[in-house]
């Protein structure tokens, strides 16, 4: 999938790039149907919200699950994280944020890069997610708040949450409130099968989810090769991934099985 040149300007701008319906309905519905399955391996990693009822997060859903495993590596996520992240790229994690209707909770307002740097001891962060949207994401349900442009600003200083699941390298009120006065804030919606590519850099954040309708998105997080982690065996491979070798998009003849062959 080739970017035009305004799409990539687009990005370079606002640190963000939005393209709807990348990936069909009955497409999707495959997708979604992985999901049971990824929930009963014992290998993912598993969040909990504040209630330590409500299943917030699974990590690690490409390591052993063969759909998620090609979908890092398909053309429609994978050449574009290439255009706009880095050339070679590998996945640092994948992830699945449930969002579930009415009991979705919040995260606070922060940037993936601080993260990396701070956990994952990489210096300097390169890289975004692809977040492809396995529900109809609306005004409603819990969707993803941008500022844009402020990637620009590099890596801000975080200040220290008490939640056990909001952002633990959140950034300040007041530094939220000086960004969004300026560039505002946007919330990318769209049908199931949409997908998003961001920053590494970019504030982002989300309210809870108190509507009727789950939020379901597949998060993959690329990593440039060039500034990958250093070795932390503190950290499980569902949340560091300790295989740094460079991405393959799929061939065409992976690409006809990747929705028909579970």
């Amino acid at each position: 999938m080739k970017l035009t040149t305004e799409a990539i300007k687009s990005y370079e701008e606002q640190g963000f790039l939005f393209i709807p319906e990348c990936f069909s309905r009955e497409e999707i519905s495959v997708i979604c149907d992985q999901i049971p399955m990824v929930m009963d391996d014992e290998a993912v990693g598993r969040v909990l919200e504040d209630d330590q009822k409500t299943l917030r997060t699974l990590y690690g859903v490409h390591l052993n699950n063969k759909i998620f495993r090609d979908l890092v590596r398909h053309p429609r996520l994978l050449a574009v994280a290439q255009q706009l992240f880095a050339s070679e790229l590998y996945v640092f994690r994948s992830k699945i944020v449930m969002k579930p209707a009415f009991t979705g909770g919040m995260w606070g307002w922060h940037q993936d890069s601080a993260f990396a740097q701070y956990y994952e001891r990489i210096p300097s962060p390169k890289g975004g997610n692809a977040i492809l949207f396995l529900d109809e994401v609306n005004e409603f349900n819990g969707p993803v708040y941008y500022i844009p442009g402020s990637h620009q600003q590099g890596i801000l200083e975080a200040v220290t949450s008490a939640s056990t699941t909001n952002s633990s390298l959140a950034i300040a009120p007041e530094t939220i409130a000086k960004f969004a006065s300026v560039q505002g804030i946007v919330a990318p919606k769209g049908l199931a099968g949409s997908v998003l590519f961001v920053h590494y850099d970019t504030l982002h954040g989300s309210v809870a989810n108190i509507s009727p309708w789950d939020r379901r998105n597949f998060v993959i997080t690329y990593s440039s090769v060039e500034n990958s982690a250093l070795p932390n065996k503190e950290r499980p491979a569902f949340l560091s991934n300790p295989d740094l070798t460079p991405l393959i998009a799929l061939s065409q003849d992976e690409l006809d099985r990747i929705f028909t062959q579970q």
